[in-house]
């Protein structure tokens, strides 16, 4: 599946196909699984846990049920609809062959496989069942394996990484690639001889994974083995279903994190514009003290006075500005975070049309205006998301928001990211985990360009590094290396623009932009280990 968007799809009138799930629980934690299942939009026919958790061998109520969910089979009065849970319990070396036993005898047409622990994210059953509907292969073959992406989670909560199908042209996916992500088999090819199926690699994050807790492999891999030895794959394209606006009224609070190291010169007039704010909905200032050593926590002290609602966050633990917003995220009291920068400037308007915007929207992003700030470098004023043509658009960390329980769900920000690339991170993961990413450009905070070109280099050399992150990460999704001759092209550039340095301010300042930025391109492919110039 070379291309996700522009692959054929299926018969999109035709109804949703029925899914058990099966979670493979050889240490009892199945807990936090069954309860996700329980609350998906599309519900599972049944769920069965199998566990080498203590107790006899047999059926009977999981450790942690309270013995009422478990005895309701689907379509009970007492909750319309609601699957049947069943626990199996066997010794620990027949975990293997008891997941097998239980996906041949679900009562569905497609089987999920899960691993104990595992979090299928609200959505993440719809997902699978449309790619198995619509991602049919050649000669209306019949979907044989459906693979989805896991998002890793530390155990305090925060995002680890993830893993994603490859959507490249190759094999069929090797037990590697199965233990790391999750995926839906057809039941009725794991005892088939010989069938023509199809593969779908759906480039989404649809189940949370703790990172610390990997499981029995083999019990995981069981039926999906079984399918990949017995059938010819051919991966098809899937186009995944629209995400609907977020049904959401107004956020009860809104908590600005501040994020802050060493911004003494600056804060002060940030604080002042958030305490002008028009026809905004309550709010609180989080100023995150990321390891100041200037005057910074005295700057924030004396803005009390004007904003009552004020609190200084420590995060002097660690730098980093994701540091720094994941502490703001865990001392929030709003339903709804908003983000913005030490050395820039808030429109009066700014967190009014961020709360507006945030009703039909998971995550939001607002305009960047150089005028005011910088008013003499206007030609580097950076792109609208509207106007963002690379992948998928991102809201800018100096300006954007998102609901507090969306950024708990995702991990919060990615503290691997340092310098650059961390708000393209955060954007890129939320629309592959489903959620609705929405541009407010009314939402205007006045942005401040670095001045010296020693702090302009460095911020260009960050970005260009983090580009090399950011595409081993997200290859498998569709996020593409620039073309050959576009490289060239730039680096050719470089090489006849060198007099520029000696020149006028204005090439100088141009060169080294560029400059910084293809030499970061060239340093983290050098580190990741990929080509990304």
């Amino acid at each position: 599946m070379d291309d996700v968007d522009g692959a054929p799809a299926g018969n999109a009138d035709a109804p949703l196909p029925r899914i058990a799930v099966v979670v493979a629980d050889p240490d009892g934690d199945g807990e936090r699984t069954v309860r996700a299942l329980l609350a998906q939009t599309v519900r599972p026919v049944s769920v069965t846990v199998v566990t080498a958790a203590s107790g006899p061998p047999g059926d009977g109520p999981a450790p942690w049920d309270d013995g009422a969910r478990s005895s309701r089979t689907a379509g009970s009065p007492d909750d319309a609809g609601a699957p049947a849970v069943r626990v199996v319990r066997c010794a620990h070396e027949e975990l293997g062959p008891a997941c097998v036993d239980a996906a041949r005898n679900a009562g569905a047409p497609y089987v999920a496989v899960l691993r104990g622990g595992d979090e299928a994210l609200p959505h993440c059953l719809e997902h699978l069942s449309r790619a198995a509907r619509d991602g049919g292969g050649d000669g209306g073959a019949p979907v044989g394996l459906v693979q989805c992406g896991t998002l890793g989670l530390r155990d305090d909560g925060l995002v680890d990484g993830f893993t994603l199908p490859s959507t490249a042209a190759g094999p069929p996916p090797s037990p590697r690639d199965l233990l790391d992500g999750a995926y839906l088999v057809r039941r009725a090819l794991l005892d088939a001889e010989r069938s023509m199926a199809a593969w779908v690699a759906l480039p989404m994050l649809l189940v949370r994974r703790r990172t610390g807790t990997a499981g029995n492999p083999a019990v995981a891999l069981a039926p999906g083995m079984r399918v990949v030895r017995r059938t010819r794959l051919v991966r098809r394209g899937h186009r995944a279903p629209a995400a609907a606006p977020r049904d959401k009224s107004t956020p009860r609070l809104v908590s600005v994190v501040v994020p802050v190291r060493d911004g003494a010169r600056t804060l002060a007039a940030q604080l002042t514009a958030l305490s002008r704010q028009t026809g905004a909905v309550p709010y609180e200032v989080l100023v995150v003290d990321n390891g100041s050593t200037d005057a910074t926590r005295e700057v924030a002290e004396r803005a009390r006075a004007g904003l009552r609602n004020l609190r200084i966050v420590d995060a002097s633990d660690r730098p980093g500005e994701s540091r720094a917003r994941n502490r703001g995220i865990a001392a929030a009291r709003g339903d709804f975070v908003a983000f913005c920068d030490a050395d820039d400037v808030a429109d009066s308007g700014w967190l009014a049309a961020m709360t507006e915007a945030a009703k039909g929207a998971d995550l939001v992003g607002g305009g960047l205006d150089t005028s005011v700030l910088s008013p003499a470098h206007t030609d580097e004023q950076p792109l609208p998301m509207d106007a963002q043509t690379d992948f998928l658009p991102f809201a800018r960390g100096a300006n954007c928001g998102a609901w507090k329980d969306v950024l708990t769900a995702m991990g919060g920000w990615d503290e691997r990211y340092r310098g650059g690339g961390e708000d393209m991170d955060l954007s890129w993961r939320a629309q592959l985990c489903g959620y609705l990413v929405r541009y407010a450009g009314d939402a205007v905070m006045h942005y401040r360009l670095r001045e010296d070109l020693t702090a302009l280099a460095r911020q260009k050399w960050n970005y260009g590094r983090s580009g090399a992150q950011l595409y081993a990460a997200y290859r498998r999704a569709g996020f593409r290396r620039r073309e050959g001759r576009v490289v060239v092209m730039n680096w050719c550039w470089l090489v006849l623009h060198v007099p520029d340095l000696v020149r006028s301010p204005a090439p100088r300042r141009r060169y080294v932009r560029y400059g910084a930025r293809l030499a970061g391109f060239l340093a983290g492919s050098v580190r990741r280990g990929v080509r990304y110039l």
